[in-house]
């Protein structure tokens, strides 16, 4: 089994990560975080590559220190400017209030990211000022970023929480069709649940170590990460939310183990705020590798079926050194590079169909052409299928069956016309491959 695993891995990062010719997006709609948007010539620049890219949704941050750096007195124009023109220009904004705030408004608990507030009362001055003024203009909207440890939220998650459903009120009283997302999980957090929970037995952090499966069976059972996991579990029994938010970086080999180990307890939606690479600690820092693995990105986050996916970012550059060259646009020269023209090819859907071969196909299928009904069956029991997709030669979706972990399937065409069409299948080992078929009567 452990064989014909890779050997399929094998073959789907040659189908997909290599030729690129699939460009559909089945699930995703995509999106990029923290582009420019400060001033006017940013704005421009921004909105000319959001064009060409097909984008139309941006998340960006808001400080409350930057509107209200004197209690009582609110500086409105810059952000005004920047909604003003997102709304002319049809697109959605997802808001990041960073966990930060004016001096006047901060405890003595605090660091270089964060504080947590003197009074919440405060804070639902300015947040209720903020979302009756753009009430109806602002799509998602969330407080702070990668709260799981107190390097991005100083306080405690009982704190974390009381700011989280202040913001969570205030849009239910001013702003009722925005939706509060719960501010993001880190790929870091997300690896320790997944090795913790047995789902992964090895993984890289970002700092690039490697933790192999006896670190891993002794780190989880210490107290700090223990800490994590309850803080972890008590914002997420706690907290107000309509989504939640997780960020995934660099081991996109391993995004499907993180994301299924985390959401088969989650009942909310789930969206993905951050994701890119590479990490400049431990993988190869070239135009090849991005512009190979943005492709291997997106149609991972679209095989797992996240519907909202945000690229950071448009253009270079980041606190954090790690992902500093992730981004579409080279930040000194300030031209596009190869990878801006892969995440450009998924505007145009191109099934990118190739012939199938016995080296290639994991399934069979009779009969083809079919007149009323179709078996699917893989050539090995050990693989099974968790989606199948029918498509017309168009790109549009005319069915889905999921969730058939099964290693055979029967598919009902009794209600599509004649025609030609293309079969798509996710395996349960996220390998993808399509296959052409004849509807004939």
């Amino acid at each position: 089994m452990y064989r014909y695993l890779i050997l399929s891995l094998f073959l789907f990062h040659f189908i997909f990560g290599k030729s690129q010719n699939d460009t559909c997006l089945y699930n995703l709609e995509l999106g990029i975080s923290f582009p420019p948007v400060s001033d006017v010539t940013q704005r421009t620049f921004t909105l000319g590559h959001l064009n060409a890219l097909g984008v139309s949704k941006i998340r960006f941050a808001e400080e409350w220190a930057s509107r209200e750096p004197i209690q009582g007195s609110f500086n409105w124009q810059p952000l005004d400017q920047r909604i003003a023109w997102a709304d002319s220009n049809n697109i959605e904004i997802l808001l990041t209030i960073q966990s930060n705030g004016p001096a006047w408004a901060c405890s003595s608990i605090q660091n270089p990211q964060s504080c947590v507030f003197n009074d919440n009362n405060e804070f639902k001055v300015y947040l209720d000022s903020l979302l009756d003024r753009y009430s109806g203009k602002i799509d998602k909207i969330q407080f702070g970023n990668e709260w799981q440890g107190d390097f991005w939220y100083a306080g405690s998650a009982a704190q974390f929480v009381t700011s989280n459903n202040v913001l969570y009120q205030a849009v239910q009283d001013y702003s009722p069709s925005t939706q509060v997302v719960l501010g993001g999980f880190t790929s870091r957090s997300l690896a320790l649940m997944a090795a913790c929970n047995g789902d992964v037995s090895y993984f890289y952090d970002e700092d690039g170590y490697f933790v192999s499966q006896a670190q891993i069976q002794s780190d989880c059972g210490l107290q700090q990460y223990q800490d994590i996991f309850a803080r972890i579990d008590s914002v997420l029994s706690m907290a107000n939310y309509d989504i939640i938010d997780l960020h995934l970086y660099d081991e996109v080999e391993r995004w499907d183990e993180y994301y299924y180990s985390f959401s088969d307890t989650i009942t909310k939606p789930i969206l993905v705020s951050e994701f890119g690479g590479p990490n400049t600690n431990y993988e190869p820092d070239t135009y090849t590798f991005q512009e190979n693995r943005i492709y291997e990105y997106i149609k991972k986050l679209d095989s797992i079926g996240i519907q909202e996916g945000y690229f950071f970012r448009l253009v270079e550059g980041s606190s954090n050194l790690a992902h500093v060259n992730s981004g579409l646009i080279d930040d000194t020269t300030f031209l596009e590079k190869p990878s801006y023209y892969v995440f450009q090819k998924f505007n145009d859907c191109q099934l990118g169909f190739e012939e199938p071969s016995l080296q290639t196909s994991l399934c069979e299928f009779y009969p083809n052409p079919v007149s009323s009904e179709m078996k699917v069956m893989t050539k090995n029991s050990d693989i099974i299928i968790r989606k199948i997709m029918i498509y017309d030669l168009t790109g549009k979706q005319i069915h889905v069956q999921t969730n058939q972990l099964q290693s055979g399937i029967s598919l009902d065409f009794s209600n599509i016309s004649s025609g030609s069409f293309v079969l798509k299948i996710v395996y349960s080992n996220d390998f993808v491959e399509t296959q052409k078929i004849i509807v004939q009567r």
